[in-house]
């Protein structure tokens, strides 16, 4: 980029990000100069409970001279700057641990998803016009992102993101349904969602839920959707395979995990399972093309034909793992950029769901789930589900009231036998952190059974 440019709408003379680098005289320093304008709306039970809009902007520093330090003002100015530099600067030299950076190639460019959003009016009636039952709650969410990025070591990023998310919670008698609809881009993709179509969908089966549910039986096969999958792929094996927390510096953040570096390599599951973790699909609610280190994104897999090929790295714990950074330090507004995911997934196999079906003699089919939780080091995990069907001598035969797995993460992986074709992604916020920092990320992957597996009734 040449010096002097406005970048966009944010105005930011290149200078002050160029100045801070300039200013400090630490071994490593970078700086996040970011605004991001959004609206956010709640609609409860057909009533306008809010509507906000949000402006950020504000710059980090983070200097590492031996040390961290970290600074964050939203006054963008040279004095602001400076302050920060030097208070950044003694923060990282009063601390004992040597903080060293894996060596990696760092790029000059801009990229900018294109999407914009209508007035707010529109925004409104849209959600009016979904209103078919008393009892819905809907949470509507857009915002754009614009940033630059640059570092020590010559990385010079100037991204522009916009996203675009919906979520609602519909309520029959004491039976709920949620789902969730979020891009990267623009208003173009909320024709896309066919929102009216699913909540049609999920209001219709809630009342026959309620009509006709069975119980499930209490041992058998259970296939799976990919709403369920995509959580497992998050849950059991992205936050897991977070390098950070295999080196123990998120165990009192947000938890612990079961993988060691010894997993490295090792066989984990069965054959059909793949689990890919890749920011760089287009339009994904997770995507970006570099982190918040100014490292390249690439698709990442963490299980290669069941066996372990990678974590999830940023730069100072590839650097202690002896590999480079793939890409995964995320940093949310006026926070530090730590190890996330983006859009985690387990990789298409070779089954219809037809034919996954055809082969179960009894069990059942969860399709979403209406609640989940997974132990501290992502061992221990329950499902329940919401809409679920029992599975009769390979054919649908009937409603399952609320079917529940309880399974530990390895026996997940060893009884899998079946894995599907068809790839769906769902959005998400991801939380981790302290401060906690919620990121835009997506859960996804393709049905997959299970061999016998016991059921429970929630």
């Amino acid at each position: 980029m040449a010096k002097n440019t406005k970048l966009g709408s944010l105005n930011i003379d290149e200078d002050l990000a160029e100045y801070a680098l300039n200013k400090t005289k630490a071994k490593y320093a970078e700086i996040r100069i970011e605004k991001n304008i959004g609206n956010s709306i709640l609609f409860v039970n057909g009533e306008l409970k809010g509507v906000e809009i949000v402006e950020n902007y504000g710059f980090c520093i983070r200097i590492i001279d031996n040390g961290i330090g970290f600074y964050f003002s939203n006054i963008v100015n040279k004095e602001k700057i400076r302050e920060g530099i030097e208070k950044a600067e003694k923060m990282a030299k009063i601390q004992k641990e040597k903080i060293l950076l894996s060596e990696e190639k760092f790029y000059e460019d801009r990229y900018e998803v294109k999407g914009n959003f209508p007035e707010i009016n529109e925004k409104l009636e849209f959600i009016k016009d979904l209103q078919i039952e008393k009892q819905i709650t809907f949470s509507y969410g857009d915002e754009i992102q614009e940033k630059i990025y640059m570092n020590s070591e010559s990385a010079r990023i100037y991204s522009k993101i916009p996203r675009i998310y919906l979520y609602y919670l519909l309520t029959v008698a004491d039976e709920q349904m949620h789902r969730e609809f979020g891009n990267t881009g623009g208003w173009e993709f909320v024709k896309k969602w066919k929102v009216e179509e699913w909540l049609e969908h999920d209001l219709k089966f809630l009342k026959e839920l309620i009509e006709k549910g069975e119980k499930p039986p209490s041992k058998g096969d259970v296939i799976l959707s990919p709403y369920i999958t995509g959580l497992i792929a998050h849950e059991s094996c992205g936050h897991p395979f977070e390098a950070d927390r295999i080196l123990g510096r998120e165990a009192a953040q947000a938890g612990k995990s079961y993988a060691s570096q010894d997993l490295l390599g090792k066989k984990f599951a069965n054959d059909c399972i793949n689990i890919a973790d890749d920011p760089t699909i287009p339009n994904s609610y997770g995507f970006y093309k570099y982190d918040d280190e100014g490292v390249r994104a690439r698709k990442r897999i963490l299980i290669k034909d069941g066996i372990v090929n990678e974590f999830l790295h940023n730069r100072q714990t590839a650097y202690k793992m002896q590999c480079k950074s793939n890409a995964s330090a995320r940093a949310t507004y006026g926070k530090e950029p730590i190890i996330r995911m983006a859009n985690t997934f387990f990789m298409p196999g070779d089954y219809s769901l037809e034919e996954l079906i055809e082969d179960v003699k009894e069990g059942v089919y969860m399709v979403t789930y209406m609640e989940w939780n997974i132990d501290d080091k992502r061992i221990n995990q329950k499902y329940v589900g919401e809409e679920a069907y029992i599975i009769r001598n390979g054919e649908i035969d009937g409603i399952a009231y609320h079917p529940a797995i309880e399974i530990t993460t390895f026996d997940f992986y060893k009884k899998v036998d079946g894995v599907g074709k068809n790839l769906q992604f769902y959005p998400a916020t991801c939380g981790k952190g302290e401060p906690m920092q919620g990121i835009e990320v997506s859960t996804g992957g393709v049905d997959i059974r299970l061999r016998d597996v016991s059921i429970k009734i929630k």
